[in-house]
């Protein structure tokens, strides 16, 4: 790492805390419920063999360290709260890796009947644990791993009606989040690099508006659930560049129910 990504590393991680701290004064004299907890954690990834390309690093050990803090305000007795969950990773070799992102940010308000939720957000609506097949609001960070369960925060409207009969979650969601992959030089990478120029359906490219909804009810043990997405998708799909030195990620726009 250069001293200039450490110094920036740390300008970032003291303006989301400034940041946050304004929020805080903002809130009603009555926010007396808070918490603090999170996470931190050095890893470490043991490369036994040679690389197979040659523009990949060589090193054997690759170290990173990475924080991920919540801060937790409620107030109203519990019916509104205010989530904020910043992200930091630093990795020794992968720049692509040593990344900041913000996981949430979002305000919850419980009604007598519905929950709303504005800000970044994540949801999970897949039950297996080895692949979620119908989660597709958030994007996946691949940065971090290539097994899909890491997400990124995505920027929502979320609106769940409670019912009798079952629950009715609306989502709209601004603005697209392109899935992140490791390095040119990662250890991790394919055969191919893959281009940050990528391609979308939507003439709004990233700017483009999805809408989600998803019904879900528990009858005895079994959990159902009944959802449609329309938007870009979260899956991306490649096309190889015409000098055939990288693929380039393509973003449809997709109906999925």
């Amino acid at each position: 790492m250069t001293l200039r990504y450490w110094v920036w590393a740390g300008a970032l991680g003291a303006y989301l805390g400034m940041y946050f701290l304004g929020l805080l004064a903002a809130l009603p004299a009555s926010a007396q419920d808070w918490s603090v907890s999170g996470e931190v954690g050095v890893e470490a990834r043991i490369f036994p063999n040679s690389p197979a390309y040659a523009d990949q690093k060589d090193s054997a050990l690759s170290p990173s360290t990475f924080i991920e803090p919540e801060f937790v305000v409620e107030w109203s007795g519990g019916d509104d709260r205010f989530t904020f969950k910043p992200y930091l990773k630093l990795d020794a070799d992968d720049d692509n890796r040593s990344h900041a992102d913000i996981r949430e940010a979002n305000w919850l308000h419980v009604g007598e009947d519905y929950d709303l939720v504005i800000g970044l957000d994540k949801v999970y609506w897949g039950v297996a644990e080895s692949r979620h097949l119908v989660d597709i609001i958030n994007q996946d960070d691949r940065v971090e791993d290539l097994d899909g369960e890491d997400k990124l925060g995505q920027p929502m409207l979320q609106l769940a009606l409670n019912k009798d009969w079952g629950t009715t979650t609306l989502f709209v969601l601004p603005g697209f989040r392109e899935r992140t992959f490791p390095g040119d030089d990662a250890r991790l990478r394919g055969s191919l690099p893959i281009s940050d120029d990528a391609t979308y359906d939507a003439g709004a490219e990233a700017y483009h508006v999805d809408f989600a909804i998803r019904w879900a009810h528990s009858i005895g043990d079994f959990d159902i659930g009944l959802s449609h997405f329309h938007g870009t998708s979260r899956e991306p799909r490649f096309r190889v560049s015409s000098g055939e030195t990288e693929l380039v990620p393509h973003y449809d726009l997709i109906d999925q129910t």
